[in-house]
């Protein structure tokens, strides 16, 4: 691999170019110039240059990892990347890059990415904080030189920390590194931001989309906590409970086809969801208020959080489990709890989470067989609490209409069936029948006169 000898004499267009001759040369049209292109043009245009500065960073992010940024292949990529950058500055007076997962803004617009390319940016973005960078500004035209010195950032050469200057020594001028830990609660405002522009949007329609955000926030949620990083703020997750809360209380319908959205392989993260959804729908027909839904809501939405901390090979298993692996399963609660109180206090309102969680995998009572073989229930000497009973009943439904890889998903009808005779003891009766009610479903008549229990398969 030949490095190009310094010193270089600049190619065509490596210096700063007047925004109008940056534009002629890659063909742009002068959005400045024609105030009747309509904003949609602008954006579009900006969607098309972002995806070309983000697929041409990738790869120069992941050649540099064996050739030098002077090497001569890198020569038209960096000439492709400085037109485009130099082209959005020119239209909008800066190039602000903040990228963090497969989340990618440029100028505070979302880049819009096609689903081939999030392995790319997620190489992308793991490179960028492994170097603590979580993007970078421009704010006037950047020369080639530069934009080699920011690349060299990520070269096996490089060991020394980044700061918004750069690193090693290769001072940058026009171009401002941010760091990862900044973008990052940057782009987390931004979102929650977006919560409350589509407040008032179609209510069906945004319920969809609180749903979704809850999907995300859960997701990154127990990917930290797998990962041993610095779990999220909990203040997301208590705005979209409440918005749920209020969704409900306006028309719970909105709610009732939701939890049908499943993905086998991301189960705890729609079963958590799922759970806090139909908890809050629960809550509301046993007329509890908006803060005691919205209490509910938190508590089901992590009271399987421990199960994160298990050997998902353990959890998704498809044969019986061993003794020891029914030990690491029965655990999970206890790292629940850790997870719940990990770097925040223990007041009244965590204090019910933790009972709550804890108390939603006690059976309501034990199940005991007479002479005849018919089974009778003891009803324990404590009363489980109210927000434990109702995440018991919920988690349940939602465990056995979701997909799992050990067996296929029951049907509400059965899954109900299956709550009313063989699992009956795990639950409060008036709980189960009004849990009946809520989802509009009549107990199917299935058992004749006198037969209390039901085999399936």
């Amino acid at each position: 691999m030949s490095n190009v000898p310094p010193p270089r004499p600049p190619s065509p267009g490596s210096t700063s170019s007047p925004p109008g001759e940056t534009k002629a040369a890659i063909g742009q049209i002068d959005l400045k110039k024609q105030p009747g292109v309509a904003q949609r043009g602008r954006d579009t245009k900006l969607q098309q240059l972002g995806r070309q500065t983000i697929s041409t960073l990738y790869m120069l992010v992941r050649n540099v990892k064996m050739y030098d940024p002077d090497n001569d292949i890198f020569i038209q990529p960096f000439e492709n990347l400085r037109q485009a950058v130099n082209t959005i500055v020119a239209v909008d007076g800066s190039y602000q890059l903040q990228a963090v997962a497969t989340t990618v803004y440029i100028n505070g617009k979302q880049i819009q990415l096609d689903f081939a390319s999030l392995d790319n940016v997620r190489f992308l973005t793991d490179e960028f904080k492994t170097r603590d960078v979580g993007g970078f500004n421009v704010t006037r035209p950047v020369q080639v030189q530069e934009l080699k010195d920011f690349i060299w950032i990520f070269s096996p050469q490089n060991d020394k920390e980044t700061d918004e200057d750069g690193a090693g020594g290769r001072k940058l001028l026009n171009i401002k590194v941010g760091k990862f830990a900044r973008i990052q609660e940057q782009l987390d405002k931004a979102e929650d931001a977006a919560i409350e522009a589509e407040r008032k949007v179609d209510r069906k329609k945004y319920a969809m989309t609180v749903y979704a955000r809850a999907i995300y926030y859960m997701k990154r949620f127990i990917e930290r906590l797998q990962s041993g990083g610095q779990l999220p703020s909990m203040q997301p997750a208590l705005r979209l409970v409440q918005d749920f809360v209020d969704i409900c209380v306006e028309q719970r319908s909105h709610f009732l086809g939701m939890t049908t959205t499943r993905s086998i392989e991301e189960y705890l993260m729609y079963h958590s969801v799922n759970t806090s959804l139909i908890a809050i729908v629960f809550g509301h027909e046993l007329g509890l208020n908006r803060s005691q839904m919205h209490e509910l809501g938190m508590a089901a939405m992590f009271h399987d959080i421990g199960m994160a901390e298990i050997d998902q090979d353990i959890v998704n298993k498809r044969r019986t489990l061993t003794r020891d692996e029914r030990k690491k399963i029965d655990l999970f609660p206890l790292h629940t709890v850790k997870t719940l109180l990990k770097g925040r206090s223990l007041d009244s309102q965590m204090t019910k989470r933790i009972i709550a969680s804890y108390e939603s995998k006690v059976d309501y009572s034990m199940p005991m067989k007479d002479q005849q073989g018919n089974v009778r229930l003891v009803m324990p000497k404590i009363e489980l609490g109210l927000y434990g009973g109702i995440i018991n009943v919920a988690a349940c439904y939602d465990a056995l209409t979701s997909a799992r890889p050990f067996r296929e998903a029951y049907g509400p009808e059965v899954a109900l069936t299956l709550m009313m005779s063989d699992m009956m003891y795990k639950f409060d009766p008036f709980l189960l029948r009004v849990f009946m009610k809520v989802m509009a479903i009549q107990p199917v008549r299935v058992l004749e006169a006198g037969q209390q229990n039901i085999s399936f398969g």
